[in-house]
């Protein structure tokens, strides 16, 4: 899983989901503190901003710069984790950008 060759879909080779609750207001803008490459495991805000949708990488993604603050690093067995849900049956949606999601989440 690396830019010169791994598996890159769909279609971007990252797992994304949000923060929020249903009426609760967004959180506060954060100032960006670390900003390194994002690499195979990397919990980052999506988008570039502080919240509060976010991903996590399943490649590194060295193409990206370092355009996205990330917080967190996925450890071995959660990312063995999301390997075994991504192998579940999906289905993708049209449009501009197609979005991959799992038939039964």
């Amino acid at each position: 899983d690396t830019y010169e060759g791994g598996r890159w879909g769909p279609p971007y080779a990252l797992v994304q989901g949000g923060l929020s609750a249903r009426g609760a207001a967004e959180p506060p803008r954060v100032p960006r503190e670390d900003n390194p490459v994002v690499r195979r495991g990397m919990a980052a805000w999506a988008g570039g901003g502080s919240g509060p949708a976010f991903f996590i990488a399943l490649a590194d993604h060295p193409e990206w710069g370092r355009g996205h603050t990330v917080f967190a690093d996925a450890v071995t067995e959660d990312i063995a984790a999301l390997e075994r849900i991504l192998a579940l049956p999906t289905k993708t949606t049209p449009g501009k950008i197609p979005i991959t999601n799992l038939v039964t989440p």
